[in-house]
């Protein structure tokens, strides 16, 4: 697919990417799913977003032996999981800020997106995590919770994996990418995972900066002024569950990153997110 556009995966650069491998260079970007996926309706969602979106023009999809595929235009940029240790403090809130800003243009472009995603159904919580019963007990409740308060709120059209690696920095966030997870819900779902991003370490430890109390702030502000703190508690929780999901081949459970975050989120404290659940 890359020969097709004037590319060639050998001479292209390796990028991040959990649950895609993505190659960048010679003026274009190909993604590629690890798993069997049809990528179609990714395709139709971001040709349907608004220019301001930044994400870069799709040149081609397919699939190939059950495996979706994008080739898409290459954006002058640095991916902004990459920069984030080179940026000053004032850089990182600013990236911060201007994350959320490209995810507000989508969320506002909801009603003539909606019929490009499915409802937000969550990744149920499986055996063999290894929760006492305790943690397990407050898993359950807080997911409930979630899912009795979803109904009641705006369902908007989120991004719905606003990561770091999913934008592209140029001095500014100059583009949003890969909406491969985007979905129908409450808006917790993105605010979630934007404090998640300014507020721990790639290591999976809690980090005071400037930029987390930006994300923090922004999630005050655009949070469900009643259901809010149920809602951005079972929306993290899911994430995580998400997250897990891709990290399953890992053998050993306890060392991933996404399952200390879920255990630290069990806390009485609520972990990443306690300053919005006191």
């Amino acid at each position: 697919m890359a020969a097709l556009h004037g590319g060639e995966l050998s001479r292209m650069q390796r990028a991040n990417g959990y649950s895609n491998a993505t190659w960048v260079g010679n003026g274009i970007a190909v993604r590629i799913a690890h798993t069997p996926v049809d990528m179609a309706g990714e395709v139709a969602l971001v040709r349907a977003l608004p220019r301001e979106v930044g994400h870069p023009e799709i040149l081609g999809e397919g699939t190939t032996e059950g495996h979706g595929w994008i080739v898409s235009t290459e954006i002058r940029g640095q991916n902004l999981h990459e920069a984030w240790p080179t940026l000053t403090p004032a850089e990182r809130e600013s990236a911060v800020r201007q994350l959320w800003a490209r995810a507000r243009i989508v969320h506002d472009a909801s009603p003539s997106l909606r019929t490009f995603v499915a409802s937000h159904g969550g990744f149920v919580p499986v055996a063999g995590l290894g929760l006492s019963s305790a943690q397990q007990s407050r898993l359950d409740g807080v997911i409930e919770a979630y899912f009795r308060a979803a109904p009641l709120v705006e369902q908007t059209v989120n991004h719905g994996d606003l990561a770091l690696m999913n934008a592209l920095w140029d001095g500014q966030v100059v583009a949003l990418l890969d909406f491969e997870f985007a979905v129908l819900g409450p808006v917790e779902i993105d605010l979630c995972r934007l404090v998640c991003e300014a507020r721990v370490s790639d290591e999976g430890h809690r980090v005071d900066s400037d930029a987390g109390d930006a994300a923090v702030e922004i999630a005050a502000r655009h949070m469900d002024p009643t259901h809010g703190r149920e809602l951005i508690h079972g929306a993290a929780i899911l994430d995580q569950l998400r997250d897990l999901d891709l990290w399953s081949s890992v053998d050993s459970v306890e060392d991933w990153r996404p399952y200390r975050l879920l255990t630290e989120l069990l806390d009485v404290d609520g972990g990443y997110l306690a300053p919005l659940l006191e």
